[in-house]
């Protein structure tokens, strides 16, 4: 486990940094996407075995890497890392928690899925386009989960706006897990503040 941070000389992780990171986990599963696209058309009962194991790892790559060593690959290629507001590495717990949210919309969206498969005809899933299929099997998922995209997209959006106007870039999901996105590469003197810092704090941002 990781020595504990000096939040003293704490410089937190810039937005870029995040999103260069996000990016860069995204490409790690680039080719996993791939894959299960085309092994997808080929078969409506590959799609049906794959639903669950391609989320589960999705959302489980984050929790596993963060639970493991505060960092994804995408994070340590940017050099930055997540530890507790206090300086502390953090655990599972944080890890899940931090992913809660991502947990959620990726169950809804098994579910989504499940059901736009069962209902799709053979002549709307094969031989078209992956793109007339993708439309076709979001028309067809339910209407009662139909607030889960727009919920999808308004989540994004907030973590991002409550990310910029605090003077530690944390996250929504950072304020739910009690933890911080920190740079390898200290900076000066900052006074250290509770696990329990008001959201949006009044100090200029590092």
């Amino acid at each position: 486990m990781s020595a504990p941070q000096d939040i003293a000389r704490t410089r937190y992780g810039s937005f870029w940094q995040r999103f260069a990171a996000s990016w860069i986990d995204r490409l790690v599963f680039m080719p996993l996407f791939v894959a299960q696209a085309f092994v997808e058309s080929q078969s409506r009962g590959a799609a049906f075995v794959l639903a669950i194991p391609v989320a589960a790892a999705s959302v489980g790559y984050s929790i596993w890497f963060h639970g493991r060593g505060g960092r994804t690959p995408g994070k340590r290629v940017m050099g930055i890392r997540v530890v507790r507001t206090t300086g502390e590495p953090i655990g599972w717990r944080q890890a899940w928690m931090r992913s809660s949210v991502d947990v959620l919309f990726a169950a809804v969206g098994v579910v989504g899925s499940f059901v736009a498969l069962s209902a799709i005809a053979d002549a709307d899933y094969y031989g078209t386009d992956w793109m007339h299929r993708a439309t076709r099997l979001a028309d067809l998922q339910p209407e009662w989960l139909a607030w889960s995209g727009t919920a999808a997209v308004l989540w994004t959006w907030s973590e991002v706006v409550v990310m910029l106007f605090n003077s530690r870039r944390r996250a929504l999901h950072d304020l739910i897990a009690g933890t911080i996105v920190v740079s390898d590469q200290p900076s000066q003197a900052v006074q250290p503040q509770p696990a329990g810092a008001y959201l949006f704090d009044t100090g200029a941002a590092p």
